[in-house]
């Protein structure tokens, strides 16, 4: 057992789509519902889903770029949940984040040595030769020439400026770091790059990283467990392998039908499932289960029940009906 860095429970964030004369909000968007995660010592979680399943929301309440409505964060056992000025200012010295777009994510007024060496500068960390060395020291260690550190942002190649984005993550030696989408901007050979280098980073640190992704393939080449969202909740948690080799869920099945293997052989003969329709209005979900509208399984109480996420057995978790009869048997034969 590692030691649990992050820990969230029953998160849950709202945005308002209307308002009244008044300015009150008088509709809104759920986009996260309920959601539970814990991250332990140099364990990454992937966090999975299509676009607007709330995935991004729940990485900004996790990294408190956000504020919940409700739930409870913990970092390293702390409550963070309501902190604000100087104690967020001191839990973003163990908490960063890189963004998605290494374009946007950068200045382009200022050197690549200024964006390394802004997070110890805000933290008054070291001298101004102190930070320069440091800078040199990071550049170095995201595979980064050092004679890059006076050049800015237009200048570097999309690849670079994540390593770049990446080594200011890494300037305060975090202990969590929420990767959102850090790979999707950039094209297939720079993307296997950037994921082995956050390998690296994690070997050997004991870095705990929650990885958002819509790219099941990139998941689960990186990740020790996945966590898998739909609608703004959780439908489906488990540890990598065992998921990837025998999803429960019919969302994650149709997901991992859809990543493509090496071998053809095996490619031809595989299952893939579609989706039927969109993704319901997060503004008026659907009763019952959220998914039971594209669902090739969906039966009438799918209809009247919002299925619970419940204890699979082995560390795994599903949210659905096909399973919530076996968890039933199993819990009242036991003695």
């Amino acid at each position: 057992m590692t030691a649990t860095l992050l820990s969230a429970r029953g998160l849950r964030k709202s945005f308002p789509i209307a308002r009244n004369l008044l300015g009150r909000p008088t509709s809104g968007v759920r986009a996260v519902d309920g959601v539970d995660l814990d991250l332990g010592e140099g364990e990454t979680v992937g966090v999975v889903g299509e676009s607007g399943s709330g995935k991004s929301t729940a990485g900004r309440l996790l990294a408190r770029l956000d504020t919940p409505d409700a739930g409870r964060i913990e970092l390293e056992g702390r409550d963070i949940t309501g902190v604000r000025g100087r104690e967020l200012k001191r839990v973003r010295r163990r908490l960063q984040v890189i963004f998605q777009d290494p374009y946007g994510s950068l200045d382009p007024t200022k050197t690549v040595e200024h964006a390394v060496t802004e997070p110890l500068v805000v933290h008054r960390v070291g001298s101004r030769a102190d930070r320069a060395d440091r800078a040199s020291e990071l550049l170095v260690q995201v595979a980064l020439d050092p004679s890059l550190a006076q050049r800015y942002p237009d200048e570097l190649s999309g690849g670079q400026r994540q390593r770049v984005a990446i080594a200011r993550a890494m300037a305060l030696s975090p202990r969590v770091l929420v990767a959102d989408e850090p790979t999707s901007a950039l094209d297939l050979s720079t993307r296997s790059e950037i994921l082995n280098l956050l390998l690296e980073l994690q070997d050997g640190s004991g870095l705990g990283t929650v990885l958002i992704s819509h790219d099941f393939a990139t998941v689960r080449h990186l990740t020790h467990r996945i966590v898998v969202m739909y609608l703004g909740r959780v439908v489906e948690e488990g540890e990598t392998a065992a998921l990837v080799a025998e999803p429960l869920h019919p969302y994650t099945r149709a997901l991992l039908s859809a990543v493509p293997v090496p071998d053809p052989a095996r490619q031809r003969g595989r299952e893939r499932i579609v989706l039927r329709g969109e993704q319901p209005d997060p503004a008026a979900p659907p009763s019952g289960c959220r998914f039971r509208g594209r669902c090739p399984q969906a039966m009438p109480r799918c209809a009247e029940t919002d299925p619970a996420l419940l204890d699979a057995g082995n560390g795994r978790r599903v949210a659905c009906l096909l399973h919530h009869d076996e968890h039933m048997a199993t819990t009242s034969a036991r003695p």
